[in-house]
């Protein structure tokens, strides 16, 4: 069964089953079939449209309502989604090239393996949650559901045993937290940057980042990728501290 090409796509369906259908592959969390960074069709190549509608058919039985589209995805199929009212959403990679370090400085803050710091996910759950009620307001929706968070969590735990979060301490608090994931390519995948919104101005987004790619390098990652909403903040500050737009990433979701 083939993986998915992109290596953050890789990286999210890690605690997910994998399916091979007639004509894509399903990475499915039986836990949390809505949550679509970890339920999903990729290695979408149907040979005709009858082939998709049924691969379809059977990942909406099993609560996948997203696509990734692929350089090997042919581009009717695209085009056929975009037709039965899919929303496209893009997504940026950035890359800090291998061996170059991150640009510019940041205030020293302690850094814990998340194990440690936070056993408990007490402190990453009380971010995500603020990252959910953020991204509400943001796109101007009704606030997402308690449940929907920790379902969120459930899969960042599940997570955590593939790849290694951090914590940044401030003040005796766990400020922010970040994972690092070296892929079987041997790029270093960067996600999950995020800070509490009391400690934010204080450097912690970027001293997270700096650890993450000593930590991955130091496994013997050479490139390391970072994902980005197009527009969003942090996609600016990624390119400042030295990662280059490298590509974008497309899916397709039931509205």
């Amino acid at each position: 069964m083939p993986a998915p090409e992109d290596d953050t796509v890789r990286f999210w369906g890690l605690a997910s089953t994998h399916e091979q259908l007639d004509g894509s592959c399903l990475a499915r969390r039986e836990a949390a079939p809505r949550l679509g960074l970890a339920t999903f069709l990729y290695a979408v190549t149907p040979r005709d449209t009858e082939v998709l509608r049924q691969d379809l058919a059977t990942a909406a039985a099993r609560g996948c309502r997203r696509v990734v589209v692929e350089d090997r995805t042919p581009r009717w199929v695209e085009a056929e989604l975009l037709l039965d009212g899919w929303a496209a959403e893009d997504e940026l990679r950035l890359v800090l090239p291998d061996r170059q370090a991150l640009a510019g400085t940041a205030p020293q803050h302690r850094m814990l393996r998340a194990e440690d710091a936070d056993p408990a996910w007490a402190a990453r759950r009380a971010m995500l949650r603020t990252d959910h009620l953020e991204e509400d307001a943001r796109h101007g929706v009704p606030e997402r559901p308690v449940a929907d968070t920790d379902a969120t969590v459930a899969h960042r735990q599940a997570l955590e045993r593939h790849a290694t979060y951090f914590c940044a301490e401030r003040r005796g608090d766990v400020a922010g937290f970040v994972c690092a994931w070296r892929a079987p390519s041997g790029q270093g995948v960067v996600e999950d940057v995020f800070v509490a919104p009391e400690h934010r101005g204080h450097g912690v987004a970027t001293a997270l980042l700096r650890h993450a790619v000593g930590a991955l390098r130091a496994e013997g990652a050479g490139p390391v990728g970072i994902a980005a909403e197009v527009g969003d903040t942090p996609g600016h500050l990624y390119a400042r501290l030295g990662f280059r737009p490298h590509r974008t990433v497309r899916s397709l979701s039931v509205p």
